[in-house]
């Protein structure tokens, strides 16, 4: 078991005016200035006595110099316009943060879980808290909470159901204005019982529960079947895979059985409509025809998952991790499928199988690294091709699960290992220091923070300490260059220079606001 993908208590995490530049997509751009900005979670922080209350802080791109502490913002269920309260392990913020355009008003918007929060009496139920962009950034003028009880969501609450367990934005319908997808929850199929993806839609007056989609692996038209502990849906991404215009969405489930072969892990793409997402479906396992390896015993394939266009050929491709691959007598070292658009939907043809061991990459397999533990898109040099970027559990310098993060960079045929890097905070450059489970890479975010048409990269250090405090977490921002990513100009921010106060456990970093 790969014990830092895990939040102690909490189950396993899924772990962007006038004449200004336009924000590229990614973290979001909450005030529409043409500068990325971000979100980052503390989702144990202590808010008024209320222990692992959650806060989230929210940075804003300022101007050429990227993100920048002024007027940053901390929100809480106990900021003002905020419905609910702040109440012990509830954990707001614990879960993949949702950013989208959810009103079409040209500022993104953020939707935030607090998949441990109590609905009408039912225990870590769950809820989640959509907040509004504006000129002035994130506001709660009109922010609204939506749980199992909201009129319009299918399902009740129930014990541990864990609603907005995940958060993934994408325009399903094809109508201008961004949709969000919402893993957990209480059953929604009264015959077997299973959980469901729900699907929001976004209105001109923001995100909207009527006439919401519910969907399970017993929904009509779906391959595959419900099976209990197949955590259906615990990772999400959304791409144009077949470039309709219609924003699509892939599905891990990581504990799926494929035959006999016991929590191998399966990915499920549901492609959007008119209508939103529609039965056209499909099932890549490890056993899929044309994909490299095979399914075995507790892989996981799919518990991360990204979305990009890697070749530059308008059909947005994604990437599959699957973080306890071995190879030969290495252990859980990890793996990266990637499969390619077309009009023929995802494709096998030309997919590829990535690793430690591949040459053009630093490093080699080892026991327990986990490569694909994390994975990012982002055209990190501008080419017009996005490029990936893969987390690993990489022991640095004698520091185990000190953290590493390779960049593999688009061409114009498929990603290549020509110019691939491979950054930890022992690289040349780069601030902070590789210290024992520091966790660096567990968490990725792109966006263009200053507006220079490359994209940057966020970098948490979730587990990092921080003055004498364990687990206090860090975040790095490392900026994108004609070569991919420099350490020119890298960021570290901890809560401190937020205006939050550091202390041990608070897992800063532990989610960053992504879109698509």
């Amino acid at each position: 078991m790969i014990n830092c993908m895990r939040l102690p208590t909490c189950g396993f995490l899924l772990i962007t005016l006038a004449a200004a530049p336009q924000a590229r997509a990614g973290t979001g751009d909450f005030n529409g200035d043409g500068y990325g900005d971000l979100a980052i979670a503390a989702p144990r922080e202590d808010v008024a006595g209320a222990l692992d209350a959650g806060m989230v802080h929210v940075m804003y791109g300022r101007n050429a110099s990227g993100l920048n502490p002024i007027d940053s913002q901390q929100w809480t269920q106990n900021s003002p316009g905020i419905a609910d309260t702040c109440e012990s392990g509830d954990l707001f913020g614990g879960s993949p943060m949702g950013v989208g355009d959810f009103n079409g008003d040209g500022y993104d918007d953020l939707a935030i879980s607090a998949r441990w929060d109590s609905v009408d009496g039912v225990e870590d139920a769950g809820t989640f808290h959509v907040l509004y962009g504006s000129a002035v950034g994130i506001t709660s003028i009109g922010s609204r909470q939506f749980t199992q009880l909201t009129p319009g969501v299918k399902g009740d609450p129930t014990v541990r159901g864990l609603f907005g367990s995940g958060l993934r934005s994408g325009d399903y319908n094809g109508d201008g204005i961004d949709d969000l997808a919402i893993t957990g929850g209480g059953p929604v199929n009264s015959i077997s019982g299973a959980p469901g993806v729900h699907i929001f839609f976004g209105t001109s007056a923001g995100l909207s529960a009527n006439g919401s989609q519910v969907w399970t692996q017993d929904s009509p038209g779906i391959l595959d079947q419900w099976e209990p502990g197949d955590d259906f849906a615990a990772s999400l991404a959304s791409g144009d895979f077949n470039h309709d215009g219609f924003d699509d969405l892939a599905l891990g489930s990581i504990f799926e059985d494929v035959g006999a072969v016991v929590d191998a892990g399966m990915v499920q793409v549901l492609y959007g409509s008119d209508d939103g997402l529609s039965s056209l479906d499909q099932v890549w396992t490890q056993n899929s025809p044309g994909l490299v390896d095979s399914a075995e015993a507790g892989d996981w394939f799919g518990s991360f998952l990204a979305a990009g266009d890697y070749n530059g050929d308008g059909f947005d491709d994604l990437a599959i991790g699957v973080p306890r691959e071995d190879f030969g007598a290495v252990n859980n070292c990890g793996a990266v499928h990637v499969l390619y658009g077309s009009a023929e939907l995802l494709k096998s043809t030309g997919s590829q199988l990535w690793h430690q061991d591949i040459a053009g990459i630093v490093d080699e397999v080892d026991d327990g690294e986990a490569f694909g533990a994390s994975l990012e898109a982002g055209d990190f040099n501008n080419d017009g091709r996005d490029d990936l970027a893969i987390g690993v559990l990489e022991t640095i310098n004698g520091s185990s699960d000190a953290g590493a993060v390779h960049i593999i960079l688009g061409s114009a045929t498929r990603l290549t290992a020509a110019g691939s890097q491979f950054w930890h905070q022992d690289s040349a450059g780069i601030l902070e220091a590789a210290e024992h489970g520091d966790g660096f890479g567990i968490g990725l975010a792109s966006g263009d923070f200053d507006a220079d048409g490359k994209d940057d990269l966020a970098i948490a250090a979730r587990t990092e300490t921080m003055f004498g405090q364990s687990a206090a977490g860090g975040v790095h921002i490392l900026y994108g260059a004609s070569n991919g990513l420099t350490a020119s100009g890298d960021q570290f921010w901890s809560q401190q220079d937020l205006g939050g106060n550091v202390q041990g456990q608070d897992s800063f970093g532990f989610s960053l606001g992504r879109g698509r």
